[in-house]
């Protein structure tokens, strides 16, 4: 059943909610780039979170500041795409609620998340380091693993659990096997192997299962339709493990934290999945 639906609207929802949603996110990215532009350097500053200071208040307020101009735009880029595909996701399996309700968690609970899982990360790791954190691609990262959950809701609405498996698993594969590449620089033939099975899986899922439809041209249309969709959410996804997980995290003097961005990946899947919970309750 579709959340507050209109079936004279855009995706059975109004035109003017779509158009409501889109502005918050539109308003979040230029909220950003007000703090980077209009803040004095000192506030920022203040803003980032100091791992050996340590103040509360920062745990959040360290997302919405930028080392830099490049920084703030590859964490725009990444914000814009993947909170936008999400919210498509959304629609098309009837959970604009689920959207909403999830959006403003990620962007409050999150970043405390992340950087209380980062922070026991690099003292666990690296006892006595004092970095400071700031940026969003923790909540990028967050967005990543929201529009996991969400591709497998949608696929199970359009199709079966059997086919949002499939799929799930085999991007779950997929990433793991990308950062085993960048990292180990090989993917063994077992996982080369697995990647195989899942591919294949998710596609014959695809093609042989949907919710009362008939095997006719209208059919293999959409199915078509579908596998496109399905492949580009998963070239994002890609995309988006090669940027947070580079090969050299110290490179230019610089500290790439993956540690963080692992855990906004891990942690905004589940609070993806723990809203969804909260929206059929």
């Amino acid at each position: 059943m579709v959340d507050g639906s209109d079936p004279g609207g855009a995706f059975a929802y109004p035109r003017s909610a779509i158009a409501l949603d889109l502005a918050g996110v539109a308003a979040v990215a230029l909220a950003l780039v007000g703090v980077h532009v209009l803040a004095p350097e000192a506030v920022h500053d203040r803003l980032a979170f100091d791992h050996g200071a340590f103040a509360p208040e920062t745990l959040l307020t360290s997302a919405y500041v930028h080392a830099g101009d490049a920084h703030l735009l590859n964490n725009l880029g990444g914000f814009v795409s993947l909170s936008v595909v999400t919210y498509l996701a959304c629609l098309t399996a009837g959970r604009r609620a689920w959207f909403r309700r999830t959006f403003p968690v990620l962007l409050v609970a999150l970043p405390v998340a992340v950087n209380l899982t980062s922070y026991v990360a690099l003292e666990a790791r690296y006892p006595g380091s004092t970095p400071i954190s700031r940026g969003f691609s923790g909540v990028v990262a967050g967005f990543g693993g929201f529009l996991l959950v969400a591709l497998g809701v949608q696929l199970r609405a359009n199709y079966s659990r059997a086919t949002a498996f499939f799929v799930g698993q085999f991007t779950v594969v997929l990433l793991v096997a990308e950062l085993l590449w960048i990292y180990a620089d090989r993917v063994s033939p077992f996982e080369g192997g697995a990647v195989a099975v899942g591919l294949a899986s998710a596609v014959s899922g695809i093609l042989s299962r949907g919710h009362g439809r008939r095997f006719g041209d209208d059919h293999f249309r959409q199915v078509g339709l579908d596998l496109v969709y399905v492949g580009l959410v998963v070239a994002l996804l890609v995309w988006l493990v090669y940027g947070l997980f580079p090969a050299r995290p110290t490179a230019d003097g610089s500290f790439t934290n993956v540690f963080a961005h692992a855990a906004g990946l891990v942690e905004g899947g589940l609070l993806a999945a723990l809203a969804l919970v909260a929206v059929r309750r």
